[in-house]
């Protein structure tokens, strides 16, 4: 049962005590004594209380999930059949291998933010090819040195390879793998193959997505080259099984997908969090708070209907919770469970006050955008640029929503600053572009990068030891005065006449 919840196997024996708390109040309605109606207690409303309070305990243990991750991510791991099989001329005209190449081509052929993909090698054995990364060129141009049946181990195992790739990966990172395969198993038996695979997937929690190519009839393909040159390679019969790959894919919590399918729509939208993961990789972020707000509803009900003999407590209660709201500066508080939110506000008016010491003890430890943000300001401060990157890394990844939200600008921003503290500049420019693609115009993104420029190197000073330029020759200077005569314009000359006297 697929419920949005972290820990679901709580919520059972939760509702069973809720029921037996609320059965047990109606129950003492019925049969209330004449003690009961004397000190105004009401049972119904005293079960019922207790079972909310009971049922807000288990919800919030439970950890109900909603919402929208923070950041798209998602690492999509492709496991593309290398064996000799992939050679047969059957998939619409072309070979398997071509066809899962084109595939491939369309799945990288537009930008992905958020997405990171891997390619690893299924023969008798898993070769991994390319590590998780977004450079989309570079992994096209090293599938395209690849020629099936000449790497890895001959035939194709998907009981040997599956487990061998999901060794490797993270164990809560968000990540799927994305088989490119004709389903053909040639080392175990399918019935073995499909238990190892299946098992390794469901304990590791990723699903897998997969795409068949090729005719579920026989067709012959070459088989590898003998040692004699003069002798022909021998035919080999191979027959697709796509029908392996959809009960893999079905048993892990994926699915099989057509050939003329958008694998890149479903990627972007488990990215998103659109399309739910398993729960151990899910990206949906948690609330448990919801159940401590239901367990506190429930305990003011069984507090209000506990009749007289509560009613004195109530100020000595409410007196003790003011009392430890209160004193959030002494030596005792920092024990409390203080939420996140309470945390990031008094961290905040210590740094306005300019108060780092108290800052960095109430410093809050929360996923939300802001408390990170906070959290990261006070570690720049504190000189601890490498925590900073630490906390700051699931805001600025590559991936962004859109429109992008308030907290992309400021974690970018101090992630440069962060990177300039530990002396990478490059990695502080990176950053700085990244903010001015997705924000053009931010003007102290501007700033910024032109500081990290370099700056122009003066001119080389004038050697004192070095001659001094030639001077022009006396017979040069004489052709100069000569032009410069030639070129000055001449007195006019007066008109020649009779003088008057």
């Amino acid at each position: 049962m697929n419920l949005p919840f972290t820990h679901p196997v709580f919520l059972w024996p939760t509702a069973g005590l809720a029921l037996l708390c609320l059965g047990a109040g109606l129950w003492a309605q019925s049969r209330a004594g004449l003690g009961v109606r004397v000190v105004g207690q009401r049972p119904w409303a005293l079960g019922l209380g207790l079972a909310l309070l009971l049922g807000g305990l288990g919800i919030g243990i439970a950890e109900p999930r909603w919402g929208v991750p923070e950041a798209p991510r998602l690492t999509v791991h492709i496991v593309l059949d290398a064996s000799r099989s992939m050679l047969a001329v059957d998939a619409n005209g072309t070979s398997r291998w071509i066809a899962a190449l084109q595939t491939i081509d369309r799945v990288l052929a537009k930008p992905s933010p958020g997405l990171r993909f891997s390619v690893d090698l299924l023969t008798g054995d898993a070769v991994p090819l390319m590590p998780p990364g977004e450079d989309h060129t570079l992994l096209r141009d090293a599938l395209r040195a690849v020629k099936p049946g000449e790497i890895g181990s001959p035939g194709t195992s998907f009981g040997r390879g599956v487990p061998q790739v999901l060794k490797n990966l993270p164990e809560k990172e968000p990540a799927i793998l994305f088989v490119l395969s004709d389903g053909e198993e040639s080392w175990l038996a399918e019935a073995d193959a499909l238990q190892r695979a299946s098992s390794a997937l469901k304990a590791s929690g990723v699903p897998l997505y997969a795409i068949a190519f090729g005719q579920d009839s026989p067709i012959s393909v070459a088989g590898a080259a003998p040692d004699d040159p003069r002798q022909k390679p021998e035919l080999l019969a191979t027959t697709a099984n796509p029908d392996f790959l959809r009960r893999l894919a079905e048993a892990s919590g994926g699915r099989m997908l057509q050939v003329d399918e958008a694998p890149l729509e479903l990627f972007q939208k488990l990215a998103e969090g659109k399309v739910a993961l398993p729960v151990s990789h899910s990206l949906i972020p948690s609330h448990p708070e919801w159940g401590a707000w239901i367990a506190m509803a429930g305990l003011l009900l069984w507090l209000l209907a506990a009749g007289k003999p509560m009613v004195e407590w109530r100020p000595i209660l409410l007196v003790l919770v003011v009392a430890g709201v209160s004193q959030s500066g002494q030596a005792a508080v920092p024990d409390l469970p203080l939420p996140q939110g309470v945390k990031a506000w008094l961290a905040q008016r210590a740094l306005d006050e300019g108060d780092l010491i108290t800052a960095q003890k109430w410093r809050p430890q929360g996923i939300r955008p802001n408390h990170r943000l906070l959290a990261a300001e006070i570690d720049l401060r504190s000189k601890q640029p490498t925590a900073a990157l630490k906390v700051l890394a699931p805001l600025t990844g590559q991936g962004v929503p859109r429109p992008i939200p308030v907290w992309r600008v400021p974690a970018l921003l101090m992630a440069a600053r962060a990177q300039v503290a530990l002396n990478e500049p490059d990695q502080a420019k990176l950053l700085l572009e990244r903010l001015l693609l997705e924000s053009p115009g931010r003007a102290e993104a501007v700033h910024d990068l032109q500081s990290l420029l370099p700056a122009p190197e003066p001119p080389p000073p004038p050697n004192p030891k070095s001659p001094p330029p030639p001077r022009p020759s006396q017979g040069a200077r004489q052709d100069e005065l000569e032009g410069f005569q030639q070129r000055i314009p001449k007195k006019p000359t007066p008109p020649a006449g009779v003088k008057d006297i």
